[in-house]
């Protein structure tokens, strides 16, 4: 069962024998079944609770656990996921630290795939699909950027979608591991985990601000998600030529997309609305997540 975990995931299929926590109860409460993905900060793994319940378990690789900044990271992480109660957000369970400093986030289990492996069997969406896509998208972000939090990683690997149950697809949001906190917000811990004029993020969906290591702010989330929405409308990326973060940022000042309508048939106002998430400067995207929700409403 797919589950992403975070920008350096995959689905793990090597052999879960070699793995010491396949079998174990961790912090006595959850049982390890099977790994179910890797990733650069820690793995994703299949485990029940006493009920027998099935859920996802994120543990932190062990050899990280003596890196403060790692450590910090996945300790803000488990701390916003708690705050964060929109349903389509991946629902946190519980945060903890079993006994010899494994470090934990349990998680729902997630069934379906993510946006990224549905783009890429079946190619673009309707765009009433698309929109519905969206729309679900802005009301996790919504609850996000009233805390302070900013995505900063917002792209179809990050969006969870499950067709079953109905033609409109249930979406979740994921991996707020490189989120960006509002300094004096309400779960600001005072750790700046990024430094200034670092990159961070995966650039085929960063707006311009992240790819010059700007300030990012809900402007940045609402580009990267017009760049999504566009993928999801023609089937390819605004700027589908880039092959680095440098040829990235000379496409977003030399070029302006293609017209969604020149590839797709789409209502004029759609258009405009994805157009508008792709402006250049911040301040001519939409005034807030609210706004664009608003739009895709009608």
């Amino acid at each position: 069962m797919p589950y992403p975990f975070d920008h350096d995931t995959r689905h793990d299929r090597r052999p879960n024998e070699h793995d010491s926590l396949i079998g174990t109860t961790l912090d006595g409460r959850f049982r390890i079944e099977q790994r179910i993905a890797t990733g650069g900060f820690g793995a994703i793994y299949r485990a029940r609770l006493p009920s027998g319940d099935a859920i996802a378990l994120k543990i932190l690789h062990p050899r990280l656990a003596s890196d403060p900044t790692m450590v910090a990271r996945f300790r803000r992480e488990g701390a916003i996921l708690t705050k964060l109660h929109d349903p389509h957000t991946v629902t946190t369970l519980a945060v903890g630290e079993a006994a010899g400093g494994t470090l934990y986030i349990a998680m729902e289990l997630l069934s379906g795939e993510t946006l990224q492996d549905h783009l890429h069997r079946s190619g673009s969406l309707p765009w009433q699909t698309a929109v519905a896509i969206a729309r679900a998208v802005c009301s996790s972000l919504a609850e996000a950027h009233a805390l302070g939090v900013v995505h900063r990683d917002l792209k179809p690997a990050n969006i969870h979608v499950d067709r079953r149950g109905g033609a409109v697809p249930a979406v979740k949001v994921i991996d707020f591991g490189i989120v960006k906190v509002a300094r004096g917000s309400a779960i600001d811990d005072g750790n700046d985990l990024t430094n200034a004029g670092h990159m961070i993020g995966t650039y085929d969906y960063m707006s311009p601000e992240q790819l010059l290591g700007a300030e990012c702010s809900a402007a940045s989330d609402l580009y990267s998600l017009g760049l999504v929405t566009y993928e999801m409308l023609t089937g390819r990326r605004p700027y589908p030529k880039v092959t680095s973060p440098a040829s990235m940022m000379t496409a977003i000042v030399t070029q302006t997309p293609m017209r969604p309508s020149l590839l797709a048939a789409i209502p004029p106002e759609l258009e405009r609305i994805v157009m508008r998430c792709l402006e250049r400067e911040p301040s001519a995207r939409f005034a807030g997540v609210a706004e664009l929700a608003r739009e895709l409403d009608r």
